[in-house]
């Protein structure tokens, strides 16, 4: 493996990982992580009624196996618009069970995560700039992250009725972490020259 992709992929991946520690810990997220409305009374009533883990929402699918005519799906499928018109719409994380937030194993996944997620964005920019300068490696940089929070984030925006300003903040840091991932690519890896197979 070219040494310039190993020390690409580990000071990405570590200026990655940094990054996420610095926001998280830093507050970057604390302004929009609303405590749960009703504390720990409606918590209890929701941990009780909900069966599983899962992600739960509100208003739910409209239930058409139940509808037996035409009419019956038409009314459930109306009453389920009157709801998002009315509102509030709500789409909740729920993880059943106890958890540890200093659990070791928490933060080696999150590591391998980052880190094989670090090899394949560097595997990319070395295929789009291998023939070409740090800005055109740059360049390539960007539109990768670009693509990433346009494909991930502002679809959920879209679609999902994600909150503007949560939205905001998960595309500033994924877009800033991950340009950060890529940087070392950027700067390390150098332009093959014609013959060259050497060069990452």
């Amino acid at each position: 493996m070219p040494m310039r992709f190993l020390l690409s992929v580990v000071f990405g991946a570590v200026l990655v990982l940094a990054w996420g520690g610095f926001a998280w810990a830093g507050g970057l997220y604390k302004r929009f992580m609303l405590p749960m409305p009703g504390g720990d009374a409606v918590v209890q009533v929701i941990d009780s009624a909900a069966p599983r883990s899962g992600m739960y929402v509100h208003p739910p699918e409209a239930d058409l196996e139940r509808a037996g005519t035409l009419t019956d799906v038409e009314r459930e499928q109306k009453a389920r618009q009157d709801k998002f018109r009315k509102g509030p719409v709500i789409m909740m994380a729920l993880t059943k069970g106890p958890q540890d937030l200093d659990d070791p194993r928490m933060f080696v996944r999150g590591f391998l995560i980052e880190f094989f997620a670090t090899a394949m964005l560097v595997s990319a920019i070395g295929l789009a700039g291998s023939a070409h300068g740090r800005l055109r490696r740059f360049l390539a940089l960007q539109a990768m992250v670009v693509f990433m929070v346009l494909a991930t984030h502002m679809i959920f925006w879209a679609f999902m009725f994600a909150p503007n300003d949560w939205t905001a903040v998960l595309v500033f840091d994924s877009w800033f972490g991950w340009t950060l991932a890529g940087l070392p690519a950027v700067f390390l890896m150098r332009a093959m020259r014609e013959g060259d197979t050497s060069a990452a």
